[in-house]
């Protein structure tokens, strides 16, 4: 095939712009976690909200309609651990900005102060499917890395949430930034919520140099006060099974939300996790033994913990959270190969974040639901599956990026050439 015809024909699968139109989705498919999964219907989008979901729906005049027989529309996919934002080459140290080495800050440290909205892994990524993503900083310092941030993927107004979970590293990160010992982890981890406890109680004593001195400064006390209120989640890295019951306990203890991130023999505890109500995130592809953290990793993790009845958000391609974090729908198809259910895979990617971390009206495709939509070509979870729309807020949003733009640049190119 010539260039020029490769070039065609890219142009020509590209459905057009209705930037701030209404939009109507003919005779689409829904899939999605509520009663509307697997119907056939029309979709009407209205301003930011799903306004009307049925049979041969009305377009009011000015209404974008999209003819989608044979196409299905999920609402926006959610990557629950990445660094987009934060990293343009992971080679280069003076673009990655999601970990610090200053012992003095670590839970007050804010990962919303460094991310760029105009990164170029936003649209990339975007253009893929992603519409909302969990931004985590790491630590190599301290037990507590920051507070995380919930991010849409827009050219504007990214950060919805500036504080969305306080991050601990635990397992063998913690072990060995505490000293060498999960104790002294755990020692510290105790330690540091007594201190915020006791300042939060006596903050004008201590202001007047009345209190016993802390481990951590005001500021990093300050950040753990919406933590101790519930106001925010604990959100802890472990993959252990021994360190995941450890983890459960001390929440309990100490009236905390919890999410566990890894949990990769989460399945061994997975009726600890379900009772007590523990979100985790898993990468659904780990299975394989890479520490003495991870002998139990099994691809099946996400069917058992499924069936526990453990709310499951994903991530995908962990060890390249930037680039490749649109492969998060990848490893949720992988999970459905051993055994988990296709809906329960949307939900991990869908609605489960939204309400983990309090997205309002996002993560379905119900009436009265925020417009955060994706047409695709099929099966959102089949690999070979493209993106021909993204709404966010309902606003239609383009799919370019820079590789795109370098690939049409360099077609125009040699197409001129011929």
């Amino acid at each position: 095939m010539k260039l020029s015809n490769i070039l065609v024909v890219t142009l020509l699968g590209c459905w057009p712009a209705f930037v701030g139109a209404d939009v109507l989705f003919r005779d689409v498919k829904v899939v999605t976690s509520g009663p509307a999964d697997g119907q056939v219907v029309d979709v009407l989008v209205r301003d930011d909200e799903i306004v009307e979901l049925g049979e041969a729906l009305n377009a009011p005049a000015g209404t974008a309609t999209i003819a989608a027989a044979g196409k299905v529309l999920t609402a926006g996919f959610f990557n629950a651990f990445t660094h987009l934002g934060l990293t343009e080459v992971g080679a280069v140290a003076d673009t990655s900005d999601y970990t610090s080495e200053n012992s003095r800050i670590t839970a007050s440290l804010r990962i919303s102060d460094a991310i760029n909205p105009s990164s170029v892994l936003l649209p990339h990524n975007r253009m893929l499917g992603i519409t909302h993503a969990l931004v985590q900083p790491d630590s190599e310092v301290g037990l507590f890395a920051g507070s995380a941030a919930l991010i849409q993927l827009t050219e504007t107004d990214t950060v919805n949430v500036s504080s969305a979970a306080m991050v601990v590293k635990l397992g063998s990160q913690g072990k060995d930034i505490a000293g060498g010992s999960r104790a002294a982890a755990m020692a510290l981890l105790r330690e540091a919520f007594e201190d915020a406890r006791d300042y939060r109680a006596n903050k004008d004593s201590y202001n007047r140099g009345n209190r016993r001195d802390y481990q951590l400064s005001r500021h990093d006390l300050e950040a753990l006060i919406p933590v101790i209120e519930k106001r925010i989640p604990l959100l802890v890295h472990v993959d252990r099974a021994a360190d995941i019951e450890r983890i459960i306990d001390f929440a309990a203890i100490n009236n905390l939300r919890l999410i566990i991130a890894g949990a990769e023999e989460g399945w061994r505890v997975a009726d600890s996790l379900a009772k007590n109500k523990v979100p985790v995130i898993i990468d659904p592809i780990m299975n394989l033994p890479a520490s003495y953290d991870t002998l139990g990793a099994r691809l099946d993790n996400a069917r058992l913990l499924d069936e526990a009845g453990v709310t499951l958000l994903f991530t995908g391609m962990a060890w390249h959270n930037t680039h490749n974090a649109y492969l998060v729908r990848q490893s949720a198809g992988n999970a459905v190969a051993n055994g988990l259910s296709h809906q329960a895979a949307i939900k991990a990617l869908t609605s489960n974040p939204a309400k983990v971390f309090n997205l309002q009206g996002g993560g379905e495709v119900r009436k009265g639901a925020k417009a955060h939509l994706v047409l695709w070509s099929g099966d959102p979870l089949e690999p070979a599956t493209i993106v021909e729309k993204v709404l966010i807020n309902g606003v239609d949003q383009p799919l370019v990026s820079r590789a795109t733009r370098l690939r049409d640049r360099y077609f125009l190119r040699l197409q001129s050439a011929e």
